[in-house]
């Protein structure tokens, strides 16, 4: 039986000097803490709130951030990172100097005889047909390339203007979908759907055992899951 953890929507470099650095000090002590514990960490999405891999330059966002998890892995852990709708762009950056598995779609994967959902979770709602479009847009080699074009100075902040805009919504008009979602999966023989992006937290215990989870965010929360054995656990990281 292996011991997991899960994490989501940590956005680094996304908000004022203060949060980040509270953002950087709770994660690295959450590195240290699960380091020699953890079989596997996944980080379900929006590690970054922007993050662009150019063929020389990767951004200086939070470098400490990537120290601290070289050294979790370099402990033993196994790293699988989902891009979320903020960090798309991850290439063979993270993969080849890090050792760390990269995901850009839901996985189904078995852990400790049970059988997980994971996904980040944007546009996975039939009402996410515009982030859906946008996505698409942005992911394409056309969009990429052009982008390649512009300084990394330049595209980066440009990008960082406009993921702020988009970091800065109300409540998600989703969430109802989300559950139905997960709720589907479950009837489906899925034992726990494990989603993020929405920054509501949710642990939700149904029937045989079943679980619907939204790991809520690690900007102001601190919100961690883990698995051990067949239970799992939902908690805040002080």
């Amino acid at each position: 039986m292996k011991t997991i953890y899960f994490i989501s929507d940590v956005h680094l470099g996304g908000h004022d000097e203060e949060i980040e650095r509270n953002k950087i000090e709770k994660l690295r002590s959450f590195f240290v803490e699960i380091s020699g514990k953890a079989d596997i960490l996944y980080i379900v999405g929006d590690l970054y709130d922007f993050w662009f891999e150019y063929a020389r330059a990767i951004p200086k966002i939070n470098i400490k951030a990537l120290a601290g998890l070289n050294e979790l892995i370099e402990s033993g852990t196994e790293v699988r990172y989902f891009t979320g709708n903020h960090d798309i762009w991850h290439e063979s950056f993270f993969e080849k100097e890090l050792g760390v598995k990269i995901y850009h779609h839901p996985q189904i994967v078995s852990h400790n005889q049970l059988k997980l959902f994971i996904a980040h979770g944007d546009g996975l709602t039939k009402g996410e047909w515009k982030l859906r479009l946008i996505k698409r847009v942005f992911k394409s080699p056309v969009s990429i390339f052009l982008f390649r074009l512009l300084h990394p100075d330049v595209g980066i902040a440009i990008t960082r203007l406009f993921s702020r805009g988009r970091r800065e919504h109300k409540i998600n008009p989703f969430i109802e979908d989300y559950r139905e979602f997960a709720h589907q999966k479950l009837g489906n023989g899925f034992d726990a759907v494990i989603l993020g992006h929405t920054h509501m937290s949710v642990f939700e215990h149904h029937h045989q055992d079943k679980h619907y989870i939204n790991l809520g965010e690690w900007i102001r929360n601190f919100n961690y899951l883990k698995l051990s054995g067949k239970k799992f656990e939902f908690a805040e990281w002080l």
